[in-house]
């Protein structure tokens, strides 16, 4: 493998740019990976790791079935990675328990998620009566009734992303890390490479997935629009282990097999600021107590805060950009640590003329027309 000049170059070592790499590099790619910090150091790190495409879809979209097959991906996925690397990812299937609360919307209460039922998947009805065995006997009185999704599942972000750094190293990839990516190298209507404060790299291929950088880069000639979202999350201990996620529309609940719980998330449009707010994690504690009132004896542990990488629509870019040479796999708001291995095999499949997949709804055109450079 010649380093200095690799087939691609990827800008971000996040959860998916590490993922793309170590998919690459098992096809044969030679593949250098550029971060400013340490792989998993921003969103990646800072995610609460659910995998819940299911509790939070009202229709069925493309998106949608992108995710359900994620999730899907994830079993195998999470046993490789432990083989290669011996790294625990923290996979469990722990079902998510989507709670409604007095005052919420009347109605059945799995009534918006029939279409799932229809398609094949489990969704679950739980009435009042039988809620006193969920979450341990612990819900509050409040709760009014449920919808349990048996299949939802969670994961622990940072050992998931040590682990895929891992395995995208012992494969053959280069992982630069401290190393600032300046901008993209255009040469005659084409993306050759990148520059970097420690010089150039070139490559025939370049793939932007640096999540709430992707769009660090002003000078294409065209927007890339994706801006960082904040979200907080706060870290408990319990005496008692929650089995399950649990949630209602202002929080959810994912627990840890130590015994934390995490609270999440807040969605926060303020730029690049990272910062723990007094109001958010109230909120949050406030929301969670609803639910489940016994977490008021739990000891806190710790709260943070990532940005996610957001678009107008909430939807991924994915795929090719109008400069030959550069893709994107950008833009996965709170979904990127669900959709980490479809996209490492979709991108994947495009840079190695793998099997051809529609990327209409996720490709940088559906904001506006843009020029195709020649």
């Amino acid at each position: 493998m010649n380093a200095a000049r690799p087939d691609v170059v990827v800008v971000g070592g996040g959860l998916i740019g590490c993922a793309l790499a170590a998919e690459l590099a098992v096809r044969g790619r030679s593949v250098t990976v550029v971060d400013r910090a340490e792989p998993g150091s921003e969103a990646s790190g800072a995610a609460a790791g659910m995998l819940t495409p299911q509790s939070e879809a009202r229709v069925r979209d493309p998106f949608f079935d992108l995710a359900v097959e994620s999730r899907g991906l994830y079993p195998a996925w999470a046993r490789g990675l432990e083989e290669e690397t011996g790294v625990d990812v923290g996979y469990r299937r722990t079902g998510l328990l989507h709670c409604r609360l007095e005052g919420d919307a009347a109605g059945a209460p799995a009534e918006p998620f029939a279409w799932q039922r229809a398609a094949g998947l489990a969704v679950l009805a739980r009435r009042r009566e039988e809620l006193s065995v969920e979450a341990g006997g612990r819900l509050s009185h409040d709760v009014r009734d449920a919808v349990l999704f048996p299949d939802e599942a969670v994961v622990n972000p940072r050992p998931l992303t040590r682990a895929v750094w891992l395995s995208a190293v012992r494969r053959g990839a280069v992982v630069r890390t401290g190393t600032a990516v300046l901008g993209f190298r255009i040469e005659k209507g084409a993306c050759r490479g990148v520059d970097t404060e420690a010089g150039p790299i070139e490559a025939e291929t370049t793939v932007d997935a640096a999540g709430a950088w992707a769009a660090f880069n002003g000078r294409l000639p065209f927007t890339l629009p994706v801006q960082p979202v904040r979200g907080q999350i706060v870290e408990l201990a319990l005496r008692e282990p929650l089995a399950t996620i649990v949630s209602s529309d202002e929080v959810y609940l994912v627990p840890r097999p130590d015994g934390t719980v995490l609270l999440g998330s807040t969605v926060e449009f303020v730029g690049f600021e990272k910062a723990v707010t007094a109001e958010a994690v109230a909120r949050l504690v406030a929301a969670a107590l609803r639910l489940v009132p016994g977490l008021g004896s739990a000891r806190f542990v710790t709260a943070w805060s990532g940005l996610r990488p957001g678009t107008p629509d909430g939807l991924p870019v994915l795929g090719a950009s109008p400069v030959p040479g550069l893709f994107f796999a950008a833009g996965h708001f709170r979904n990127g640590i669900l959709l980490a291995p479809i996209t490492a095999r979709i991108l994947a499949d495009l840079l190695t003329d793998g099997p051809a997949r529609d990327l209409t709804p996720f490709s940088i055109e559906r904001f506006a027309p843009v020029l195709r450079i020649a």
